[in-house]
């Protein structure tokens, strides 16, 4: 059996209270980060339908201004939370020649603003 004089045991008692500290440190950073990990996974985002460019607008309407059109298929726009905003009394649009038509919008976010695009034109889904 190994004796350790007072001042050796208050030494080792102090530093495995610093380690348990830092572990649980650690252990509640890990968890902060998991969490936000996991709140950002979960959202919604639209992406082009059948290869089809789609237009963001400043409101739900064909006239409203462009904020941007997305021409690349990989690129996905966020809705903001885990459902899209929907607003089913918007403006009527066709999405393109022969396509589907309609006056549901998606309330998404680009460039850090918000913006509206034709539901029917866009895939919408988790991203």
């Amino acid at each position: 059996m190994i004796y350790l004089s007072q001042g050796e045991h208050m030494r080792k008692s102090t530093v495995i209270r610093q380690l348990a500290a830092a572990g649980m440190a650690s252990l509640a950073l890990a968890l902060s980060t998991s969490s936000i990990a996991s709140a950002e996974t979960v959202r919604a985002g639209v992406w082009q339908k059948d290869g089809h460019d789609f237009t963001i607008r400043t409101s739900a309407s064909v006239s409203a201004s462009k904020i941007a059109t997305i021409k690349d298929p990989d690129t996905r726009v966020p809705c903001g939370g885990e459902r899209c905003t929907r607003n089913n009394n918007g403006g009527n649009y066709t999405c393109w020649s022969g396509g589907p038509s309609d006056n549901d919008w998606l309330k998404v976010h680009w460039a850090g603003r918000t913006g509206w695009v034709a539901a029917m034109c866009v895939e919408a889904g988790r991203i």
